[in-house]
């Protein structure tokens, strides 16, 4: 029984000290932080005779901080924030900068890459008939093939509106699995859905299947059930805290968080889109009104590139190599829907070479008719900007649905702060009116699209692991349209003359956040 519980304890009150316990160890690390600035600033009055000096000293170290930054040729919006601030706070600056400015080398992640990336093989026949069949999406997957992600084309694809609808099926997909189910998602919360997922899961382990758990910790920080690692391990599953937060605020990793969205059965069926596991989800609560969230599901050739893209991050976080052939499927589809599929993952281990970003900008710059984006979040870096302007300018008919009602104020302040270039340009933007959209999709002239847990923000491009699935030339993507023209239909389409009588308080609060818009 764990330490402070008694046979008595409730429900809520392990729930309340759980969170008491989470948010402990978030204060801890904000202490820590304020200790090192107040040890700083301490040392700074108590050399007042030297002050000039001391003020010398302190702008020479942000100029070498600067020099740094700059010369690293990164990000160019990262670059300008961070100079700000260790302009602005010389002192604090250069503590945050130091604490969590610098990019860490994830050195087992990139290990583990090199050694297993060769599991991932790319068939010449496929590449051949897919430049014959689409030459103008050649450049596409050929960028996404020398990235490490290939190509397939035994596979069909079945997409889903909504929670609602994908939970169902995905739990009676893990219903007949036969050897192996591997879920890795950013939140994991108690509730109704997981309590139906746990009786599944549990029903499975019993049964002989290999169960695998993957969750990341900051994300599932205040809504993970109480003792999740013991109660699965005594059925027999296996869980995974993904970058744990740690008191030590040098390895507090706020930014390397794992965003992605992943179950995968028997290495022949796997689902991935924009929920978490999580009741609001599925709309069983009204968090932020209706929840709009969408997902698909793939079969075939195509699964297997997802199932070594988990067992790459099971490995890097464990430091344990995989037996990775042992998860291969051992049924091959004949034939597939007739469409292409690319699953691709991204990671701060690429920058500056970011699949997901350059997948997001390829397709913008190269629409022809249009490009349909949803996202929750735009909060974009002026290439990104760019490329969406120019678009618009160019003609492309460019729509933009993001949600009406926010999970967060600032960071929904952050994504209207971007409307105003972007409606001047001619991107129609609307907001979706019943609730909250949280889905990610990217989809461009009826014949290519991408779906999976990356937003439109700085921090799925550059901070997150995220993953997707590229497709093109699929049947499913006229299911994907059609749904993204109904949601538009439930959605307020945001008038740029409008949008410029906004208050100027508003102007000024989205301004500021914008300038700062890589911390959110």
């Amino acid at each position: 029984m764990p330490r402070g519980y008694t046979s008595a304890a409730t429900p809520m009150r392990r729930q309340l000290t759980r969170r008491a316990g989470n948010f402990l160890r978030i204060l801890l690390v904000v202490l820590a932080v304020g200790v090192q600035v107040a040890i700083v600033m301490f040392l700074v009055n108590l050399l007042q005779e030297q002050a000039v000096w001391v003020y010398f000293f302190i702008q020479g170290i942000a100029v070498v901080d600067i020099f740094i930054l700059v010369g690293k040729h990164q990000n160019a919006s990262f670059t300008m924030a961070w100079v700000l601030l260790i302009l602005l706070l010389p002192v604090t600056g250069h503590v945050l900068y130091v604490l969590w400015g610098r990019r860490t080398k994830h050195r087992r992640m990139r290990r583990t890459l090199a050694r297993t990336t060769p599991f991932l093989r790319k068939d010449p026949a496929v590449y051949h008939a897919f430049g014959l069949e689409h030459p103008d999406r050649k450049r596409l997957g050929g960028y996404l093939g020398r990235m490490g992600f290939p190509l397939y084309e035994r596979s069909q694809c079945q997409y889903y509106t909504l929670g609602d609808h994908q939970f169902p099926a995905m739990l009676e997909d893990i219903r007949n699995a036969k050897r192996f189910v591997f879920l890795e998602y950013f939140i994991l919360s108690d509730g109704k859905l997981w309590q139906e997922f746990r009786e599944v899961l549990a029903q499975k382990a019993a049964e002989g299947v290999e169960i695998r758990v993957m969750y990341d910790d900051l994300g599932s920080l205040f809504s993970v059930p109480d003792d999740l690692a013991k109660d699965l391990s005594r059925l027999g599953i296996h869980v995974l805290v993904f970058n744990p937060i740690h008191y030590s605020t040098s390895r507090l990793y706020i930014n390397y968080r794992n965003h992605r969205k992943v179950c995968i059965i028997d290495g022949e069926v796997a689902y991935t889109g924009g929920a978490n596991l999580s009741d609001e989800y599925a709309n069983y609560i009204q968090k932020f009104g209706h929840w709009k969230d969408t997902a698909i599901r793939l079969e075939g050739d195509a699964v297997w590139s997802m199932t070594v893209s988990f067992l790459q991050m099971w490995e890097a976080q464990t430091g344990e190599q995989q037996s990775f052939y042992a998860y291969r499927p051992r049924s091959t589809m004949s034939t597939g829907d007739g469409g292409y599929y690319q699953p691709f993952m991204d990671g701060p281990m690429n920058n500056p070479d970011n699949p997901a970003e350059s997948m997001y900008r390829s397709m913008i710059y190269n629409a022809r008719d249009y490009v349909y984006i949803m996202s929750p979040y735009l909060i974009l870096d002026n290439t990104m900007i760019e490329a969406l302007c120019t678009a618009a300018l160019g003609g492309t008919d460019v729509r933009i649905i993001t949600p009406h009602q926010w999970d967060k104020w600032f960071v929904h302040q952050v994504t209207q702060s971007n409307y105003n270039k972007l409606l001047q340009a001619g991107v129609r933007i609307y907001e979706y009116t019943p609730g909250y959209i949280h889905a990610k999709t990217v989809l461009s002239d009826d014949d290519h699209c991408i779906i999976g847990s990356i937003n439109m923000d700085y921090r799925s491009f550059f901070f997150h692991y995220e993953n997707a699935v590229w497709m093109c030339g699929a049947p499913v993507i006229d299911d994907i349209k059609a749904d993204f023209l109904n949601t538009l239909l439930q959605s307020t389409e945001i008038n740029a003359d409008h949008w410029q009588q906004r208050p100027f308080h508003m102007k000024v609060v989205q301004a500021f956040f914008r300038l700062f818009a890589i911390f959110f």
